[in-house]
């Protein structure tokens, strides 16, 4: 007789090894690879920071969540803003510099628009 709680074959699940489905996606939102390599490309002209990486990060978070939603250019420019900000206020990276991102991000928004 099978048990009804366990899968047909494979492992048994006990407290410390819980079942868990194999996936070949992701189960959260992601941009396109063209996306993230863009946004490299982008932030390339910065100088290194330390937490240069982990506000990249966010930006591509933050434009996945977006998806396909009724304003999508607001939300583009919510994440834009806060990349921005951070750039200035935690980075420490000058104005001028934080505009020319700024055009350049804006350019990869819109492309990601029309590509929706």
């Amino acid at each position: 007789m099978t048990d009804p709680d366990q899968p047909a074959s494979g492992p048994k699940a006990t407290p410390s090894t819980p079942i868990t489905t194999p996936s070949t996606t992701e189960d959260v939102p992601s941009t396109p690879g063209w996306v993230e390599q863009g946004v490299d490309d982008i932030l390339a002209s910065l100088p290194q920071r330390p937490n240069l990486r982990t506000l990249r990060n966010a930006y591509l978070d933050c434009l996945a969540g977006a998806g396909r939603t009724r304003d999508l250019d607001e939300t583009h420019d919510r994440c834009r803003r806060k990349l921005l900000t951070a750039l200035v206020e935690d980075e420490h990276l000058p104005k001028a510099t934080v505009s020319e991102i700024e055009r350049k991000l804006e350019a990869l928004e819109a492309d990601i628009s029309d590509n929706v």
